[in-house]
């Protein structure tokens, strides 16, 4: 089975910043439930389950 997995951007909230790009990939299910992540629609990868 493939999977789809993404990079996504997490703001920081509490000291208003601009957003951090982890060095990693997600499926979108994980990112979806992170508090003020978005995913990067552009930037994906399908890779083995």
């Amino acid at each position: 089975m493939r999977l789809t997995v993404f990079r996504y951007k997490v703001w920081d909230h509490q000291n208003n910043d601009q957003g951090q790009i982890p060095p990693y990939y997600a499926v979108r299910e994980y990112i979806e439930q992170l508090e003020g992540a978005s995913v990067i629609e552009d930037d994906y990868l399908e890779v083995d389950e």
